[in-house]
């Protein structure tokens, strides 16, 4: 189990749980692909880097210094192994972008000694309180302005201008200011800013201690939930737009079935006794029997338990028919014994929870209480083990039908 996050390895798990264990935890090794939105990003920022660097210094590059260096990281590389995925843009287009936006940043803010430079590419972690991990990040520009407040700079070279409420700039900042104050505790004016050097513009914003501390919950949460997922090996696959750009592809089980019938979609006659036509004949009899009134139940049970058992041998968790596709979520989850599971047992912990003194639970609510008990320095050692003899295992499942058009969908959880 991993033991240092940082925003990006978080948002990866928000975004899809399956593709963080593939690359964090299972390490699949998959060829590199470079797009050159990303080099020109890394470009970008390497520049701009070395031109706060020495300004710091008081030493100016000139322009044209600053743009052979720009092009010299276009030179290292071979152009031809970028992945263009825009079919409007060139990688021409991508440096010609790149060199716009870094003249115009070096016009506005030459000579780049403004305030005092406390670092470039900053790398800062901390640790997060009451548990055994890390949370790290690299700041591109960290300040002191002339005004006196210490300014944390992130700078952004993409199409999309973040607003402070955003998920993406609340997480990613406020890991860069936890780390700041967690180095520097003497720095107590302090402002977050993204410079979108496409448009121009920055966006800045001063947390409150109270957002510090609800953002700190949420990071203990959810790595929390990556500890509990890596527990029980329950990292399922969340399709999102960035779906396309997956290097995992391959691997993903929700994938599984479109990659069964596009291989047989170039046979002249594919077999429909076939292993993907028969999922498909599945998934079309269950969105069938999804949209009609009173259809009997044991019909539509048999197959959720078949669908079931498929993902359960290591099929598709996606079953792709004509009518459109039924989504299968198989996985394992922790949780305290229940009364209709077993009255004594429950009686018992209802007693133990009461004689640790944990009455805000009752009556007893047994969700509420696991995620105190399964987060890090919520309860002593001996409230802990007094609890684990409660803990059970159960299958998490869920079948859920989307037709091609939908309108009204249901989630049938079983």
């Amino acid at each position: 189990m991993i033991t240092t996050f940082s925003h990006s390895s978080l948002n990866s798990f928000r975004r899809c749980p399956r593709k963080f264990a593939y690359e964090k935890i299972e390490k699949i090794q998959v060829p590199e692909v470079i797009t050159p939105d990303t080099y020109l990003g890394t470009a970008v920022h390497r520049v701009l880097q070395k031109l706060y660097k020495f300004g710091a210094d008081d030493v100016l590059l000139s322009l044209e210094d600053t743009l052979a260096d720009y092009h010299s990281f276009w030179d290292k590389i071979n152009l031809d192994i970028l992945r263009v995925e825009s079919e409007h843009y060139t990688v021409d287009d991508y440096i010609r972008i790149g060199e716009k936006m870094l003249r115009r940043h070096y016009e506005k803010y030459q000579p780049f000694n403004s305030g005092t430079l406390l670092g470039v590419e900053l790398y800062l972690s901390f640790e997060l309180p009451g548990t055994p991990f890390k949370v790290q990040g690299f700041i591109d520009k960290l300040w002191r302005r002339e005004d006196g407040i210490v300014e944390i700079c992130d700078y952004k070279t993409g199409m999309t201008i973040a607003r402070p409420q955003d998920e993406t700039f609340r997480w990613q900042m406020g890991i860069y200011e936890l780390a700041v104050r967690a180095s520097w505790p003497q720095y107590e004016d302090i402002e977050v800013a993204q410079h979108f050097l496409r448009h121009d513009e920055i966006i800045r914003h001063r947390n409150t201690p109270e957002q510090l501390d609800i953002l700190t919950e949420e990071i203990r949460n959810e790595i929390m939930e990556i500890y509990q997922a890596n527990k029980t090996q329950n990292f399922p696959a969340t399709e999102n737009s960035l779906c396309r750009y997956c290097d995992y592809q391959q691997y993903c089980p929700s994938r599984r079935h479109a990659r069964m019938l596009e291989e047989e979609s170039d046979e002249p006659e594919p077999s429909p006794e076939s292993k993907a036509q028969q999922l498909r004949s599945m998934a079309d009899r269950y969105l069938e029997l999804h949209k009609v009134a009173g259809t009997t139940k044991a019909e539509m049970d048999a197959l959720k338990e078949e669908f079931k058992q498929i993902v359960r041998e290591g099929g598709p968790t996606k079953l792709i028919g004509e009518l459109g596709h039924v989504n299968v979520k198989l996985g394992t989850i922790e949780k305290f014994i229940t009364k209709t599971r077993d009255a004594q047992q429950f009686a018992e912990l209802s007693a133990t929870a009461r004689r640790l003194k944990l009455d805000e639970f009752f009556d007893l609510n047994g969700r509420a209480l696991f995620k105190h008990y399964s987060i890090s320095g919520r309860l002593s050692d001996e409230q802990k083990q007094a609890l684990a003899p409660f803990v059970i295992e159960e299958e998490d499942s869920r079948v859920t039908a989307r037709p091609n058009k939908v309108n009204d969908d249901k989630d049938d959880q079983t």
